[in-house]
Order: structure tokens, then C-alpha cells, then sequence
């Protein structure tokens, strides 16, 4: 049998050991390290649907504003967020920055580290854990970000804004992405209790 770095191969054994440990017990910390109980198929495919999704709902088209009834504007989130940079509403645009696209993208990076970790009870997952549960209680302002925006562009009396379907990508992406982080800090705090 192959030793795995950091297990010591004992003449004459067929199964190597971890330091400190010895027989069926380094057996079983050797299957743990390799399937760690925090990882399980809905969580992942929770959250690379929400890397798609919220991909999508960056850069779709989220907003139509129709000016007269002859001009009509399609504007993605992305989109919006540099045309509000580039124009002299740089505090709004810096807000929508920082709670659609940065937070969001942050709290998924880290969920996707996290359940990628081989230890989830190393000090650098659960670090990873904390902030992303920080992260995780802002969730829903990015979607209440987009809804202020859409509100905002509707009271004008020149202009009729709609939703369209680039913010319903968005939203499905924040929600697979909070109940895959759910799914995945339960499992973290499950595997992190003593046995």
C-alpha cells in the first residue's frame, strides 16, 4: 500500500499509520482526511448553481427602461454599476458594488473553499466559516439593492422601468447560494463536534 505524506509505513505492515495513532484507528482518520464528512452532493450542486446563476444575473440583462414609449434600454447589474460609477453617482454605484457583486461573490468564494477543505475543523476553514456567516446575515440586501434601484428608476414620470430576467437569475443565485451555505456551515459545526 502507498503511504499519503504525513503517515509513516511500518516494516512489515500493509497499512500505513499516522503518528500518534495505530491500526484501525489511523485507518479511520485516513478515510475521514479523504471523504470529509462536510462535503455532500446537494451542497455542491447548490452551490455551483449559484455561481451560474448569479453570473447570469450579473451580466443579463436586469432592467428595461422605456423612455416615450419609443426608447427602450436594457441594463444589467453589472452594467449599471459602471454606468453609475462612470456618471456622478459614484456613492450609489459603490453601494451596489460592495452588496450585489462583492458580498455575494465573497460569501461564494468562501462556501466553495470551505467545502472544498480537507479538514473542516482546521483553523483556516473555520476562520473561512466565520466570515462567510458574516457575510451571510447581509445576504438579502443585495437583492433588496436591486429592488431599491428598479423602485428608484420607476418613479421617474419619463421613464417606465421592468424587471427583467437577468434579476430573477440574480435572486436564484443569492438563494441557492444561502441555502447551500446553510446546508454547508451545518455540516462544518456537525463534523467539528466531538464523537
Amino acid at each position: 500500500m502507498i503511504a499519503l505524506p504525513g503517515m509513516i509505513q511500518k516494516p512489515g505492515a500493509n497499512r500505513p499509520t499516522s503518528p500518534g495513532l495505530s491500526g484501525n484507528a489511523a485507518l479511520g482518520h485516513l478515510c475521514v482526511m479523504a471523504n470529509p464528512s462536510h462535503r455532500d452532493a446537494l451542497t455542491i450542486l447548490l452551490l455551483l448553481a449559484a455561481v451560474v446563476f448569479l453570473a447570469l444575473g450579473l451580466f443579463l440583462p436586469a432592467f428595461t427602461v422605456e423612455k416615450f414609449w419609443l426608447f427602450e434600454n436594457r441594463k444589467s447589474i453589472a452594467g449599471s454599476v459602471y454606468a453609475l460609477l462612470a456618471g456622478k453617482n459614484i456613492v450609489l454605484g459603490f453601494v451596489i458594488l460592495i452588496f450585489s457583486i462583492i458580498f455575494p461573490t465573497t460569501k461564494l468564494v468562501l462556501s466553495l473553499w470551505i467545502w472544498a477543505s480537507p479538514d473542516p475543523t482546521g483553523r483556516h476553514t473555520r476562520y473561512a466559516l466565520k466570515w462567510s456567516v458574516r457575510l451571510g446575515k447581509w445576504s438579502m440586501m443585495d437583492v433588496f439593492m436591486v429592488a431599491l434601484v428598479v423602485a428608484m428608476l420607476s418613479l421617474g414620470m419619463v421613464a417606465q422601468v421592468t424587471a427583467d430576467y437577468g434579476v430573477y437569475f440574480f435572486c436564484a443565485g443569492i438563494l441557492a447560494s444561502m441555502f447551500g451555505a446553510h446546508r454547508l456551515e451545518r455540516s462544518v459545526e456537525k463534523a467539528s463536534r466531538p464523537a
